[in-house]
């Protein structure tokens, strides 16, 4: 049985043990990247990702205009790939590796932070667990900002616990560790809103172990409170923007029986049913035995036991969100919540370490294993967002306008898109541009960039029908839920334009007029 310890202050180490004491979670970082970048390129960018391309590939005043009227909440995200896009251009590949490199950082991070409380076996099982989780190995193919707000909650918890176990010494170190939790804080805070309640769960493992513990941990506890009233005054003016752009989260449901299915599958094993079951058994007796754990008696050193850090980190977020939710509005939705996961993983950790045999322990591991391979695999297929191919349309796009006569001016009318009303077909554009460059977008208003929105505006057909001048080849391609090939058929047929092909790819449809 593993014996979890609380934390203490550290001691110098020699060179050569720091160094011993680096190769873990490095080796930890670079597989978490190796293995949530592997074939993240396959599956085609979905509307999700398209906003962030849509929003970091813009100019900096664009972006800055956008951000005053929608998506305030991931401001910092969108300036980020801005600046990564300026570096090394956009591609599918260059949209997640960024994602894929956060979950590297993470994992690395997470093993730092549970050397804290156990031995290497429990700080490496927990790095596995965690990097099996298939809510983790989504995120890290995923050109959104969870891996990033993952990566932050365990660094910031990290600090957390560095400025807390340091009361004893001079006035000035406390100062610089809770100066750097709250410039953390902060950053975390902008990253992400809901990063705010990492920082509320390091409130309750404060306020409990200081009512348990010692005058020293009250002294840490002021340090904290004054950290955390800096990071709530720098969040107001997001909470403030985020309130006023509420509308863009109309989307979700209230909380209904669902909620259940959401926590304890969809929140940290998304679409595998079949690993939360044990999944949630391993949660659950992990979170026992860390209550059961007593405190180490006797001792002068400042502790800050595993149980009040892990748990709120699971716990306080979760509710919280739920208790938003129902109180004022719905927000909550599983995957706001990922960067709990590697308190779960924890959770899993601390029950599987409690196996006395090594060969058991090996099983239970091997099982976690074999039941996410699934979920990876899944999640790395063409058609796994959504069921959104856009990648194959932009190809027979391609394909299709290469074997054209030089000259060909192309048209493309772009229709709804399927679950979402404000957008049009045309983000496959901006997920894959090479393909549709020179053609002309005869619907077109505006741009997203010109509106200060995310999306363009369109043009009814029908007072667009100059722009088809120069044009004698028509695309259309829309929702194969909301079929426009009859109506945009019979407008184009007064045009001279006749159907020369149609395909169904996912769920778009591609048709092809010709005059």
């Amino acid at each position: 049985m593993t014996t979890l310890r609380p934390i203490a202050p550290a001691t110098a180490a020699r060179p050569s043990v720091t160094v011993r004491r680096w190769i873990a979670p490095a080796s930890a970082a670079l597989v978490g990247f190796l293995v949530t970048f592997a074939v993240s390129w396959v599956p085609s960018v979905w509307f999700d990702e398209a906003a962030t391309i849509s929003a970091a590939t813009r100019s900096w005043p664009e972006l800055f205009r956008m951000l005053g009227g929608i998506d305030a909440v991931h401001g910092v995200y969108y300036a980020g790939m801005h600046v990564w896009f300026d570096l090394v251009g956009y591609s599918p590949t260059t949209l997640r590796l960024p994602s894929a490199a956060a979950t590297g950082i993470a994992a690395g991070l997470l093993l730092i932070l549970v050397r804290r409380f156990g031995p290497e076996r429990l700080a490496i099982i927990s790095t596995a667990l965690f990097l099996l989780l298939p809510r983790v190995t989504w995120m890290g193919g995923e050109g959104r900002s969870y891996a990033a707000q993952t990566a932050l909650a365990v660094a910031l918890t990290l600090v957390f616990l560095g400025a807390w176990r340091r009361a004893a010494e001079p006035t000035r170190t406390r100062m610089l560790w809770w100066g750097a939790y709250a410039a953390l804080g902060i950053l975390a805070s902008w990253t992400f809103l809901y990063l705010a309640l990492v920082v509320a769960a390091h409130a309750v493992t404060a306020i409990v172990s200081t009512v348990r513990g010692r005058r020293l941990q009250r002294r840490s506890l002021v340090g904290f409170g004054a950290a955390a009233v800096l990071i709530a005054i720098a969040a107001i003016p997001l909470v403030r923007l985020a309130r006023h752009q509420s509308a863009q989260v109309s989307w979700i449901d209230p909380i209904d029986g669902r909620i259940f299915h959401g926590v304890f599958v969809s929140q940290w094993f998304i679409l595998n049913d079949v690993f939360a079951v044990p999944g949630c058994l391993l949660l659950a007796i992990g979170a026992v035995l860390l209550v059961r754990r007593r405190r180490a008696r006797g001792s002068s050193r400042i502790e800050l036991g595993a149980a009040a850090v892990i748990l709120p980190w699971v716990i306080v977020p979760t509710l919280g969100l739920i208790a938003v939710s129902l109180l004022v509005d719905p927000l909550y939705t599983p995957r706001y919540l990922t960067f709990t996961t590697p308190a779960v993983a924890v959770l899993m950790a601390v029950a599987v370490t409690s196996v006395r045999r090594w060969w058991m322990a090996a099983g239970i591991l091997l099982l976690c294993a074999a039941l996410s391979v699934p979920s990876h695999i899944g999640q790395r297929q063409p058609l796994s967002k959504q069921n959104t191919a856009w990648n194959q349309v932009a190809e027979l796009v391609a394909t299709e306008r290469a074997s054209e006569p030089a000259g060909t001016t192309d048209a493309v009318i772009w229709g709804p898109l399927r679950q979402h009303r404000t957008a049009t077909s045309r983000v496959i554009e901006y997920a894959y541009p090479a393909a549709f460059a020179g053609t002309v977008d005869v619907k077109l208003a505006k741009t997203g960039a010109e509106n200060g929105t995310l999306w363009e505006t369109s043009q009814p057909l029908s007072e667009v029908t100059d722009r088809f001048a120069d044009s004698s080849i028509a695309w259309l391609i829309t929702s194969d839920k909301q079929d426009w090939r009859p109506s945009v058929a019979e407008k184009l047929a007064a045009l001279g334009f006749h159907v020369d092909q149609e395909w169904h790819i996912g769920s778009t449809n591609v048709v092809r007029y010709q005059r």
